[in-house]
């Protein structure tokens, strides 16, 4: 299923206190640009002067290039860059009707990215904004009430389109908790989601979504449900990870079923999860 989204102009209304503030906010953008991105046929429209657009109350995105920054910044800069040089731009030929009104509480939203999407039935693209960050934006127009999904971060664009985005379980996985204290980008294939059965995959989320909404490591630790605990197998032969890159990683383990098991480690103030397992016979040992 092809997938198209609208870059919000909107969402960029000089709303940031500095360019570094702006261009640290962008990785999250970068994230959602790249999973659409890697679709066969993913596109993302966007007006054609989208630099015109103000990030701080001083600065636009086309001040952007004389900004000195940090090689991380400078990435970031470089990558929304190349995003902003990408076509098609709608604005070149809107379909929806820009002499009529389209209502977002007072504000009249025609001419903008907000009733372009409205009328192409798409989702919109948002930057940081307490506006349009992971939300659904309620519009009117001409009587009629429509619903508009506007995205910020990858976790709620993998959410809501993540399956027909035909997006694998463990890039969602990836996506979903980005920036949370579950760290899911080195989980290994073999041991991945993908081997789940849908209502194991289902337990899976639900047990994923409490771990991170925990208020701290010592409520995971007292979460009965949970059972999160040292992995201490009975022997070195017995070590499911013995001959692995984390031989020397305190292992950690935690239920999503009465069977099945999540494995990782924790690094600072995050649990990277490396295997899950279905059957409970490497748990049975340690």
């Amino acid at each position: 299923m092809k997938l198209h989204f609208i870059l919000n102009e909107r969402s960029l209304y000089g709303q940031f206190g500095s360019a570094d503030e702006f261009l640290k906010s962008l990785e999250a953008n970068l994230q959602c640009f790249r999973l659409v991105r890697s679709q066969a046929e993913g596109e993302i429209r966007k007006i054609a002067d989208f630099y015109k657009c103000k990030i701080t109350k001083e600065l636009s995105l086309e001040d952007l290039k004389r900004y000195p920054k940090s090689d991380e910044l400078s990435r970031f800069r470089i990558a929304l860059d190349k995003e902003m040089r990408t076509e098609a731009y709608w604005d070149l030929e809107p379909v929806h009707d820009c002499g009529i009104s389209y209502w977002m509480g007072e504000e009249d939203m025609a001419a903008t990215a907000v009733a372009e999407a409205v009328a192409r039935h798409e989702s919109l693209l948002s930057f940081y904004s307490t506006v349009y960050s992971d939300c659904r934006l309620c519009i009117e127009c001409d009587g009629e009430e429509y619903s508009v999904i506007s995205i910020y971060s990858p976790a709620y664009l993998a959410a809501c389109f993540g399956e027909q985005m035909g997006l694998e379980r463990d890039e969602c996985l990836k996506a979903r908790y980005a920036g949370t204290r579950l760290d899911c980008t080195l989980l290994e294939k073999e041991y991945g989601a993908e081997y789940l059965e849908k209502e194991e995959y289902v337990l899976l989320l639900g047990t994923l979504d409490k771990f991170v909404r925990h208020e701290s490591w010592e409520t995971i630790g007292l979460d009965d449900g949970l059972e999160y605990k040292k992995y201490t197998p009975s022997s070195d032969e017995e070590n499911w990870f013995r001959n692995s890159a984390y031989n020397n990683q305190t292992i950690m383990k935690f239920r999503f079923s009465r069977r099945m098991r999540c494995f990782g480690y924790r690094k600072g103030n995050r649990f990277r999860l490396l295997r899950i397992e279905r059957d409970h016979k490497k748990s049975n040992k340690g």
